[in-house]
């Protein structure tokens, strides 16, 4: 986590990093449960790593912890490297170890994706590709949703590998589309499965 720094996540991100849905995210700051950074007015909310670490809590402290308790650790999350949080003198201990090493874990694979990934206006009107194709990574993102397996996957699109793949979903949740998505059929962007060739002159008007 402290490689995170003064980082900031869009609620989006933030589901993804800490495995919430993002309705679960935005309830959290609309409860007050987290803190955004800048004001109630702007148009995109931001985390800090602080809020993202409480929302890695949230889950876990949920079933146990009322919520004005929880606000109560939110509020003590101070320093990247604690590792226990104690709170009334000893008698409410909370593990953040745990959700710091995930988190980490979390945000190096978010990181790889976006390596992965670029967005350029001349490909596909700017819709984020595969680094060195031309797959939209929402595409692939939407077929492994449908329940394609990745052996199809690479064998439509080769230069595509299995990196690529298993961190699509990733991609896509953390930067959904703008916008009203796009309808695509599996075979989109995928290479004829036969060619033929004909002289020209055995082309008759119909």
């Amino acid at each position: 986590m402290s490689s995170q720094g003064n980082a900031l996540f869009t609620p989006a991100e933030a589901a993804v990093l800490t495995r919430l849905s993002l309705k679960a995210v935005n309830n959290a700051i609309d409860k007050n449960m987290v803190s955004v950074v800048g004001r109630a007015s702007d148009p995109v909310r931001r985390l800090d790593a602080r809020a993202l670490l409480a929302l890695a809590l949230e889950q876990r402290l949920a079933n146990s912890f009322a919520p004005e308790l929880r606000r109560r650790v939110f509020d003590a999350l101070t320093g990247p490297s604690r590792r226990m949080l104690s709170l009334d003198e000893g008698l409410v201990r909370v593990d953040l170890s745990g959700p710091r090493r995930e988190l980490a874990a979390a945000l190096r694979a978010l990181r790889q994706a976006r390596s992965l990934i670029v967005s350029d206006p001349d490909i596909l009107g700017g819709d984020p590709v595969f680094r060195g194709t031309r797959v939209p990574v929402h595409l692939i993102a939407t077929l492994l949703e449908q329940g394609e397996g990745e052996s199809e996957l690479r064998q439509a699109y080769p230069r595509v590998t299995l990196d690529m793949i298993r961190l699509a979903p990733l991609y896509a949740q953390a930067y959904p589309l703008r916008g009203r998505p796009r309808r695509q059929q599996s075979w989109h962007a995928r290479p004829p499965l036969r060619q033929t060739r004909r002289p020209l002159c055995e082309l008759k008007p119909s």
